[in-house]
C-alpha cells in the first residue's frame, strides 16, 4: 500500500537523507523501529537492512515481535551478531504470540514480556508497548505503509518527545 500521510509536515528526500546521514554521524544510540505488520517483501529487506546496519555501527535497537517490520528489524539484528544490542519488547507473553512470532523471539537474548497484558485486547496492550519501547530508545524510525492507527499514535508519541527520525 501507499506510504500514509502525516498531518504535521511534508517530509522531503533532502530531509530524509540529512536525517540518516545524523543517524550514521551521532554515535551509538538506541533506536526504536516499529512498523505495520502487512508490508511488501522488499520493504521487509530494507528494514532487515537498516536494523543490521544499526547495530554494526555499534546502536541499540529496540523492537517488539510481530511480523512484518518488527521481523525484519529482529532479523537485521541478529544478522550483525551482537546479541547485546538488540531488545524485543512483547506486548503480551509470549505464549500469546503466534507461532512464527515465537520461533523468532526465541532467538533473542534480551526479551521483555508483558504478561500484565494478557488480558487486554492486542491493540491495547501493543500501545503499551510501544510506548515503553519509546521511553527506552533514543529515536523511534516508524515504517507506516497503510492505515495502522497503533503506529501512527506511537510516532506522535515520539514526535512529542522529539524522538522521531
Amino acid at each position: 500500500g501507499a506510504p500514509q500521510a502525516m498531518k504535521k509536515k511534508e517530509i522531503k528526500i533532502e530531509d530524509m537523507l540529512r536525517e540518516l546521514r545524523e543517524i550514521q554521524g551521532q554515535g551509538p544510540k538506541g533506536y526504536c523501529i516499529l512498523g505495520t505488520r502487512h508490508c511488501s517483501y522488499l520493504h521487509q529487506q530494507i528494514i532487515e537492512l537498516l536494523s543490521y546496519a544499526l547495530v554494526l555501527s555499534d546502536n541499540h535497537v529496540y523492537t517488539s515481535g510481530s511480523s512484518g517490520t518488527n521481523a525484519a528489524a529482529i532479523r537485521g539484528a541478529l544478522r550483525a551478531e551482537r546479541p547485546d544490542l538488540l531488545t524485543v519488547v512483547l506486548p503480551q507473553s509470549l505464549k500469546k504470540q503466534p507461532n512464527e512470532a515465537q520461533d523468532l523471539v526465541k532467538q533473542v537474548k534480551n526479551v521483555q514480556e508483558m504478561p500484565e497484558n494478557d488480558h487486554l485486547p492486542l491493540d491495547v496492550a501493543s500501545k503499551i508497548c510501544n510506548s515503553k519501547l519509546i521511553s527506552l530508545a533514543d529515536q523511534l524510525v516508524a515504517f507506516a505503509f497503510h492505515a495502522s492507527h497503533t503506529v501512527v499514535e506511537a510516532a506522535n508519541e515520539a514526535d512529542d518527545m522529539d524522538k522521531i527520525v
